[in-house]
């Protein structure tokens, strides 16, 4: 019995354990998964969601893109280490044994974080009790140059920051267990559903969506709040609690668990493969084709020159799973600027709230004009500053990302895809990916207008460009010069993300699973992961480009930046101008051109004609054993159960 066969039906060979199980163990084996899943997102996102306000804030005080970047680092880890997880799932440990490390690696690093703010913020702040011996806090948290000009190009490295050294090793650990956890969790909760027809697959990840984003939406909502107006250590340690209890439910599901034996690795065979057609393609000489029936087949790609038929020593059905293999990197690669668009919520559109009037539209607010910023390019003094602190929390606005989600998921699931199946119009991968990618780039582009009228809004005369009108605004123990303008505009761009999701992030996720050979589906998942995060690092290295030119130096939250602001003779000389606007509309033209290449890559690949022998040959399972064995040699699905079997072994 070959692997397809083994796990369509029958008993695994290692555990003797039924593959499909009883309905009363798969219901609990998904709903263990799907809790466990919701846990973790609560503690992933009570992280994620306001590091760049844990860094930016005091004590640390690091400046506003440093702790970007140091959010991106994190994303970026993350996601690299779920392809390697998904590596080792396969090949060493298996799926159930790699998500029990991941877990233990990831409660480990998350025993440090209460620690790094273990003083609540209505407690005076002493950096010597603070974080005794672990880190080195540095004394000034905002920057005067009021007695000399500043060089706009200098930027302040991350690593010189307050605790970088402490910060960075934190965050790498928790990303290291994080990664491998998400890779896996998707596949490992896709085995424990019973059959493997399409609507099954779909409605899985769809519900395994959702709760990704009932997860992200109590850290956001809840955690955030605490971490604002309480302190990050009660916030911290309410993640730590969520995630070590979504430990304990996964534990507990285990003896309802479908157990899929690890395959070995894959990609010995699939570089073999490469590399023998390669060497085959170079060296090859034009044969004679001949003429009428003597005319010899031609190999219609490079890759098939592996093939025995063409003198390669692989068979037609691992070629065909090398392929196909390629083909899935090659759409994973047209999404990269879809996840730089994506990673804007946590990161700038954040920093953007925080530089937004976060108080009721109702509440009375008071606008201090100040000629003369130049002289501190950070955050003033909270000392300084009197007043209640704001009632609403920038990390509140992805909520609306969130909430689309989580109400259009539902919607999209049981009503509008049935019936525009049933109607002969099914919305296909192509289509729903297209959509996302369009709906993000509207995203940037909305907050790009947004962020054109804030900067408006803080300088509100043309004649007087020097002139800042600001609300001074107390978040613990800092103090943001925002706008007067309402963080509520920013509701639209995060709620243009949340669709967005609807239709590119799942379809991607599904395709991911469904198009992977049954022997790789961990490592192809990583994969999905892994350009993810390359798009994280992609979105660092942009913001760093653009260091000096759309972005100031020396800030601590400040994004309001022109430096230095000087008059000559009636003019005013301003060397550099923050401009986050264009920034967005950067990463608008980029999603645009990420489109482009996405319909190119469908189309060349003929990615769609794929998906639909997939879906066909899965949903035909039952038709498979009724075969001879001549037939099975001749159609695609015996390519699919043959080369699933010969990619496996070796």
């Amino acid at each position: 019995m070959d692997e397809n066969t083994s796990l369509i039906s029958g008993k695994n060979k290692e555990t003797g354990q039924s593959v499909n199980g009883t309905g009363c163990k798969v219901k609990v084996a998904e709903g263990a998964v799907l809790m466990t899943i919701t846990l973790e997102r609560i503690a992933f996102y009570s992280l994620a969601g306001n590091l760049v306000l844990f860094l930016n804030t005091n004590p640390y005080a690091w400046t506003s893109y440093n702790a970007m970047y140091a959010l991106l680092y994190f994303f970026g880890i993350s996601y690299l280490m779920s392809f390697f997880g998904g590596l080792i799932a396969d090949t060493l440990l298996g799926r159930f044994k790699s998500l029990l490390l991941s877990l233990l690696l990831y409660l480990v690093g998350y025993l440090f974080l209460p620690l790094l703010r273990s003083t609540p913020h209505n407690i005076p702040i002493h950096p010597e009790l603070d974080l005794p011996k672990l880190c080195k806090l540095h004394q000034s948290p905002y920057i005067n140059i009021s007695h000399g000009l500043m060089d706009i190009n200098q930027q302040k490295s991350p690593f010189d920051e307050s605790c970088s050294g402490l910060m960075f090793g934190v965050l790498t650990l928790i990303a290291v267990g994080s990664g491998p956890f998400r890779s896996n969790i998707a596949p490992f909760g896709a085995d424990q559903v019973k059959g493997e027809s399409q609507q099954a697959n779909l409605t899985f990840f769809n519900w395994y969506y959702w709760c990704v984003n009932v997860g992200t939406l109590i850290a956001l909502l809840v955690i955030t709040y605490v971490q604002q107006h309480e302190s990050f250590y009660d916030g911290y340690l309410s993640a730590l609690i969520c995630l070590a209890v979504a430990a304990f439910v996964f534990l507990c599901g285990s003896c309802s668990y479908v157990y899929r034996p690890r395959t070995g690795s894959v990609f010995k065979n699939i570089f073999t493969v490469l590399c023998e057609a390669c060497n085959k393609c170079c060296r090859r000489r034009k044969p004679d084709s001949g003429f009428g029936d003597n005319a010899i087949e031609q190999p219609s790609s490079c890759l098939d020159h592996a093939m025995y038929r063409y003198g390669g020593n692989f068979q037609e059905g691992t070629v065909n799973e090398v392929k196909k293999v390629l083909k899935i990197i090659c759409v994973f690669l047209t999404m990269v600027p879809y996840w730089m668009v994506y990673f804007q919520m946590e990161t700038t559109f954040l920093l953007q709230g925080l530089h937004m009037n976060l108080n009721l539209p109702k509440e009375s607010t008071n606008v201090t004009v100040d000629c003369n910023p130049q002289n501190s390019t950070g955050n003033d003094d909270p000392d300084d500053i009197s007043g209640k602190p704001p009632k609403l929390v920038a990390a509140w606005l992805s909520i609306f990302d969130i909430i689309f989600v989580i109400i259009l998921i539902p919607v999209f699931d049981r009503i509008i895809y049935p019936r525009l199946a049933k109607a002969g119009r099914p919305m296909g991968f192509v289509l729903r990916v297209s959509l996302g990618m369009m709906i993000a780039a509207s995203a940037v582009c909305v907050a790009g207008v947004v962020e054109h009228y804030r900067l408006k809004s803080v300088y509100q005369n043309d004649s007087m460009p020097c002139c800042r009108h600001t609300v001074q605004q107390k978040i613990g123990h800092t103090v943001y010069n925002a706008a007067e303008m309402s963080v509520l505009w920013q509701i639209p761009q995060y709620a243009l993300i949340g669709l967005s999701e609807v239709f590119a992030s799942i379809a991607a996720l599904e395709f991911a699973y469904l198009m992977a050979p049954k022997s790789a589906k961990g490592i192809i998942m990583g994969l999905f992961y892994l350009f993810t995060g390359v798009g994280s690092f992609i979105g660092f290295a942009s913001m760093a480009i653009f260091q000096g030119i759309w972005f100031g130096p020396y800030d601590s939250g400040n994004i309001n930046c022109r430096l230095p602001c000087t008059e000559n003779g009636g003019k005013f000389d301003i060397k550099l101008k923050c401009h986050l606007d264009n920034y967005f509309f950067f990463l608008a033209g980029i999603e645009v051109l990420g489109l482009l290449l996405f319909l190119f890559v469908v189309k060349i690949c003929r990615i769609q004609n794929e998906i639909s022998a997939v879906v066909r040959q899965k949903s035909q399972p039952q038709l498979i054993s009724k075969r001879s064995v001549t037939e099975r040699l001749k159609s695609p699905v015996s390519l699919q159960r043959q080369s699933s079997s010969d990619i496996s072994v070796t």
